[in-house]
C-alpha cells in the first residue's frame, strides 16, 4: 500500500514538474494522460525491476513530450531536469526529517500518516524547484538561442548528472539507505544541481552578450539602410527643384498665346503624371520620422520602398512618436520582416495591390497593424500558420510558422490575424 502510494505520488510529481517547466505548452488533459501512462508503466515495472524502471518512465515522458512539441532537445532536456529535481527533492525531504525530527527513512516509511506527510513535503519542494527553474528560463529571454547553440552540450550535462544521481542511489540501496548515506548523497546531489544551474547561467549570459552585439549590428545596418533611403529621397528632391522651373517655363508659351485648350492637354498628359509619381514614391514614407527606433524605422522603410518598386501602393502611418516598443529588437524586426514579406508577396498578385502599415501608441503599449490586398480564393487562416504549408511549392511555408513561434516566446506580445473587406490584416500588439 505504502509502496504503491509512493510510486503514484512520484509519478504525479514528475509529470506535473514537466508541465510547470514547459510553461503550459500543453493542456491539463494531456498532462493527465501522461500521469495515467506514467503510473500504469511505473508501478508494475518497479515491482519487477526496481529503481531502473524510472528509465522506462522517463523514455515514455520524452516520447510524449516530443509528440506534443516536435523539439528533440526540449523533449529530452525538460523530463531529465524534472527527474533530477524529483531526486533532489526526495533527498532534501529526507535530510529535513532526519535533521529536524531525528527520524530515519525506515521509521517514516513504516507509518501511513508520517509517510503521507513526507510525500506531501517532497512534492511541494519539487514544485518549488520546478517553478524556480521555469523562472530562470523566462528570465533569460535569449534561451531559445541558448538551446540552438548549447542545446546538445547542456542536454549531455543533464543526462550525465542524472546518471550520477542514480548510480549513487543504487550504491546507497546496497548500503541500506543509512542516514549518513542519505545526507552524503544529498550534499553531492545539491552540489551537482547548483553546478548545473551555474553552467546554465554562464552559458546563457554568453549567449545574451552575443545577442546584444548582434542586435547592435542589426540596428547599425537598419540605420545605414534608412540613411541610404533618405539620401535617395534628397537626391530626388534636388532633381525636382532643378527641374520644376523648367516645367513651369514649358507652360509659359501656352499662356502667352492664351491657348488654354492646349495648355489643358499638356497639363493632363505631361504635368499630372509627374504629380501622381510623386504621390506614389518615397514621400508616402514621410511619417516614418515619428518612428524613433532606428532598427524599426530601417526595416519599415526598406520593405515599403521595395513594395513601391513593385508598383504596390504602400503607405505607412505613424501619427504620434513611437519611442519605445517593449520587445527584443531582433525578434521585433524578424516578426515585421516576415509579416511585410508575406504582405508584399500577396499584394503583388492582386489587380490593385495595396499595403498599409500603421503604428499606434496604446495606453499600455504599441500596436503595429499591417493590411494588404489579398486574393479572395486564398487559403483558410488556420492553415497558413502550419509549418510547411505554402501555396508556393515545396521548401516554403516556414515564415508564418516561425512568426507564431517567435510571438509565443515573447511575454506581452500578441498577434491577431484576420481578413476584412478584401484585406489581409495582421496586428502585432506589444504591451
Amino acid at each position: 500500500m505504502l509502496e504503491m502510494m509512493s510510486i503514484l505520488v512520484q509519478m504525479i510529481t514528475l509529470v506535473l514538474s514537466i508541465h510547470i517547466l514547459y510553461h503550459n505548452r500543453w493542456n491539463m488533459s494531456y498532462a493527465l494522460l501522461m500521469i495515467l501512462g506514467a503510473c500504469a508503466i511505473g508501478y508494475p515495472l518497479y515491482l519487477k525491476i526496481g529503481v531502473i524502471s524510472i528509465t522506462i518512465v522517463l523514455a515514455f515522458c520524452i516520447i510524449m513530450s516530443y509528440l506534443k512539441l516536435k523539439n528533440i532537445f526540449l523533449s529530452i532536456l525538460i523530463p531529465v531536469i524534472a527527474l533530477i529535481i524529483s531526486v533532489l527533492s526526495d533527498y532534501i525531504t529526507s535530510v529535513v526529517n532526519i535533521r529536524l525530527f531525528d527520524s530515519s527513512l525506515e521509521v517514516i516509511t513504516s507509518d501511513l500518516i508520517s509517510y503521507g506527510l513526507y510525500l506531501l513535503e517532497y512534492s511541494l519542494i519539487a514544485f518549488l524547484f520546478s517553478f524556480a527553474a521555469h523562472y530562470l528560463f523566462v528570465k533569460f529571454q535569449a534561451y531559445d538561442m541558448f538551446f540552438r547553440r548549447y542545446g546538445i552540450l547542456f542536454t549531455v550535462l543533464c543526462v550525465s548528472t542524472m546518471v550520477i544521481f542514480y548510480a549513487n542511489i543504487l550504491i546507497g540501496k546496497q548500503q541500506g539507505f543509512t542516514n549518513e548515506n542519505i545526507q552524503a548523497n544529498s550534499l553531492l546531489f545539491l552540489f551537482y544541481f547548483i553546478l548545473l544551474i551555474g553552467v546554465f547561467i554562464v552559458l546563457t549570459r554568453i549567449v545574451m552578450k552575443e545577442t546584444t552585439m548582434k542586435s547592435k549590428q542589426v540596428q547599425y545596418e537598419r540605420l545605414q539602410e534608412y540613411t541610404d533611403n533618405l539620401e535617395e529621397l534628397y537626391t530626388d528632391m534636388q532633381k525636382f527643384r532643378h527641374d520644376y522651373i523648367n516645367i513651369l517655363l514649358s507652360m509659359s508659351e501656352y499662356i502667352r498665346n492664351d491657348d488654354m485648350k492646349s495648355l489643358s492637354t499638356y497639363f493632363e498628359s505631361k504635368i499630372l503624371p509627374i504629380s501622381e509619381g510623386m504621390q506614389s514614391n518615397n514621400y508616402k514614407l514621410g511619417t516614418l520620422q515619428n518612428v524613433k527606433l532606428q532598427e524599426l524605422k530601417g526595416i519599415l522603410s526598406s520593405k515599403l520602398i521595395r513594395a513601391q518598386e513593385l508598383h504596390i501602393d504602400a503607405v505607412v502611418e505613424a501619427v504620434e512618436p513611437i519611442d519605445v516598443v517593449n520587445m527584443d529588437s531582433i525578434k521585433l524586426c524578424r516578426c515585421l520582416g516576415i509579416i511585410l514579406d508575406n504582405a508584399i508577396e500577396e499584394a503583388g498578385q492582386c489587380e490593385q495591390p495595396t499595403l498599409r502599415v500603421a503604428l499606434v501608441n496604446r495606453s499600455k503599449g504599441v500596436l503595429i497593424a499591417v493590411a494588404n490586398s489579398c486574393r479572395p480564393e486564398g487559403p483558410e487562416l488556420h492553415l497558413i500558420f502550419e509549418k510547411g504549408f505554402s501555396t508556393k511549392g515545396n521548401g516554403r511555408g516556414l515564415g508564418l510558422s516561425n512568426l507564431r513561434e517567435i510571438v509565443a516566446q515573447c511575454a506581452g506580445v500578441t498577434l491577431d490575424t484576420y481578413k476584412k473587406d478584401g484585406q489581409f490584416v495582421q496586428e502585432l500588439e506589444v504591451y
